[in-house]
């Protein structure tokens, strides 16, 4: 089932299956900004990335010396939410843990995504809950995918501009799992071709700085802006060699498991702890206009 939202600038629907962004139109041009999320290239959206984000080596996890195994990105995107609160313009989801998901997270949790819109701009918030006494461990990121391209342009014609600009290292990635020692100097500038992603994903440092990745081209106006005000990292993806036509921009506050891990998740890389009854609360925001916008 599909919730919608929407104001006088955009349109927007989230599925209740995942809370994943299904479509963000803008009104002024009914235009879909959004990915079709075609199967064929890749099947998803915007899917959130919870309680990991990435890959797990060799696919598990020890938690007190407990083996747990858990796919790419975590269960939640796979995962019915429940709708906790709707108005016009905005939505909330909520998921908690049961025991099916503490057969491969032995954490308990509360997990909310509240979508809200403000003009051309869609606010994602995620909150994160530990209802328990005792400490968690938990990842968590984005992953919305932007159709590219749009109108007259062609997939080449676009470029990624990361500002402020600046130098940022950038993490590589060798079989799904991040190198954090071997980084290399990231540019702020991306020029989009399918070649880009080669060898996956390229893993921004952002330092908990706040950031704006702008997706442009230079044949029209049609444009996405991703502010994040504190994530530690962002990946820009999309599918290769299959050559899907979308670029994801995805906030991270963690990252797949290094190539360097023992597995013990309470001293995973770039992992993020709340002691008990703690909360972490944290956004982004996507903006799209035929005439960008400033954050």
């Amino acid at each position: 089932m599909a919730v919608k939202i929407e104001n006088e600038k955009l349109f927007v629907t989230i599925n209740e299956h995942g809370a994943e962004l299904a479509s963000l139109i803008n009104k002024s041009n009914g235009i879909n900004y959004l990915w079709s999320g075609d199967s064929k290239y890749w099947g998803r959206k915007s899917p959130v990335l919870f309680p990991i984000e990435g890959a797990l080596k060799d696919g598990k996890m020890f938690v007190d010396g407990k083996e747990y195994r858990m796919g790419q990105h975590g269960f939640a995107r796979d995962m019915d939410f429940e709708v906790k609160k709707l108005t016009k313009e905005s939505a909330c989801f909520e998921l908690k843990s049961n025991t099916e998901t503490q057969e491969k997270y032995p954490y308990d949790f509360i997990f909310r995504l509240i979508y809200e819109l403000k003009e051309e701009t869609l606010v994602v918030k995620y909150e994160v809950e530990n209802p328990s006494d005792g400490e968690m461990f938990f990842g968590l990121g984005a992953h919305p995918a932007f159709s590219v391209p749009l109108g007259e342009a062609a997939y080449d014609d676009y470029y990624l501009e990361i500002m402020p600009e600046k130098a940022r290292k950038v993490l590589p990635l060798k079989g799904g799992l991040v190198d954090n020692i071997n980084t290399i100097d990231g540019e702020s500038k991306l020029e989009i071709s399918h070649d880009l992603f080669a060898k996956d994903a390229i893993i921004y440092d952002l330092g908990e700085e706040p950031t704006k990745f702008s997706l442009r081209n230079t044949k029209n106006n049609y444009g996405v802006e991703v502010f994040t005000p504190n994530s530690k990292f962002a990946g820009i993806w999309s599918s290769y060699p299959a050559q899907g036509q979308f670029v994801c921009i995805e906030p991270w506050w963690s990252l797949a498991d290094t190539i360097y891990t023992d597995g013990n998740f309470k001293e995973k890389f770039a992992t993020n702890k709340l002691n008990g009854k703690e909360s972490f609360d944290v956004y982004f925001e996507m903006a799209l206009s035929q005439q960008m916008v400033d954050f």
